[in-house]
């Protein structure tokens, strides 16, 4: 038997179709996203030192905001594909409230991840603060103003496409 070549197209759109959806949801997980941001607020400049001969660039920073820690956690895993560790803090600066997880963060990676809050083991999908901008390393987010940090103990790694937690960090 021979397969008209409409078939032959929809076989093939069939499988390029199959082989993308497989690469969003497989890659992820061989794909590691470093990040590394600074305290919000604070900027580097950089200033000309002038040498005999030549002249160079440093960054030189500026002075840091005032920043309050308000309470941190440490990040535990769900299980052997669902892992993450290190620190997630509350903090205040020039009147704002973050989420920041520090440079030792590392987590699984996995197809969309966002970073919420939570209280007594559950994530809230009304405490959303934003996608996670890498499965490595310091990242900031901002806490929306509507949001009572009163409610909420813990920070949560949370995979939208499945439904499922990769990391949680109870806050104190």
């Amino acid at each position: 038997m021979y397969m008209t070549a409409t078939k032959k197209v929809l076989l093939l759109i069939g499988a390029c179709m199959g082989l993308g959806v497989t690469w969003y949801l497989g890659s992820p997980l061989f794909i590691t996203n470093r990040v590394s941001e600074a305290l919000p607020g604070s900027t580097q400049q950089e200033t000309i030192v002038p040498l005999v001969a030549d002249s160079v660039t440093f960054p030189t920073p500026i002075a840091s905001p005032s920043v309050e820690n308000i309470s941190q956690g440490t990040f535990t895993g769900f299980d052997k594909l669902h892992q993450a560790s290190g620190t997630a803090r509350v903090i205040r600066t020039n009147g704002k409230t973050y989420v920041r997880f520090e440079d030792d963060f590392k987590t699984t990676n996995g197809p969309d991840l966002f970073v919420y809050l939570g209280n007594n083991n559950k994530y809230d999908a009304d405490a959303n603060l934003g996608a996670l901008k890498g499965n490595e390393g310091s990242q900031n987010y901002e806490i929306p103003s509507s949001i009572n940090l009163d409610n909420y103990s813990e920070v949560w790694v949370w995979c939208r496409a499945f439904s499922v937690p990769f990391g949680k960090a109870v806050l104190r």
